[in-house]
């Protein structure tokens, strides 16, 4: 059991991702457990109203992403990050529990999407946490493997400029050249070929 703790719990828990994706989980948790509750007329509802406009806790999550957002701007220290991952956490949570509400600018708390996103925002942190190297050796490993394709192909892939005739030479007879005082380039055209390519002065 302690092996198990420890793989799953004791050796992530001073990871950020791993701060940030328990506090988002047990965040979503929470509000929708409480959701249900008031749906259901267990607890009564607390809603928050200025001036007969309903504030959803989404906009209190969005204000905490931007809360978190200025304190990481300020470089603080592991130990502070850490706290802030739980803010973020929160912060996530609340937002993407109401993710169909202001994507679809409507008052509905049930729109599939909002499901949809904390589903895929806690497979991304699962990831990230738990199959990180893995991801990091795959990557690494496709890579390498297009960097050894592209190599191969480049070196098959030429195009042999004598095949196109005048075009091929015109185009390496417009490489410039040094000499004297100046540089200057001139083509001397004969039945439509180049013939000579000359330096000269200016």
């Amino acid at each position: 059991m302690k092996k198990i703790y420890y793989n799953l719990f004791g050796k992530h828990n001073q990871k950020v991702s791993f701060i940030v994706l328990v506090y988002f989980l047990a965040a979503f948790v929470v509000v929708r457990s409480l959701v249900y509750l008031w749906t259901y007329g267990v607890i009564p509802e607390i809603s928050l109203v200025i001036k007969g406009v309903e504030i959803h806790h989404f906009n209190f999550g969005i204000f905490i992403l931007v809360i978190v957002g200025y304190l990481l701007l300020t470089g603080p220290s592991l130990k502070n990050r850490l706290r802030i991952a739980r803010l973020y956490g929160i912060g996530l949570a609340l937002a993407f529990d109401e993710f169909g509400m202001w994507l679809h600018l409507e008052n509905n708390y049930w729109l599939r999407q909002s499901y949809d996103a904390v589903i895929i925002i806690a497979v991304l942190l699962l990831n990230i946490v738990y199959l990180s190297e893995i991801w990091k050796k795959i990557i690494e490993k496709h890579i390498f493997y297009a960097k050894k394709v592209f190599t191969v192909a480049r070196k098959k892939v030429r195009i042999d400029l004598n095949k196109f005739g005048p075009i091929a030479q015109l185009a390496r007879a417009s490489r410039w050249h040094r000499g004297g005082r100046g540089f200057k380039s001139h083509w001397v055209h004969q039945k439509g070929k180049v013939r000579t390519f000359e330096n000269c002065d200016r």
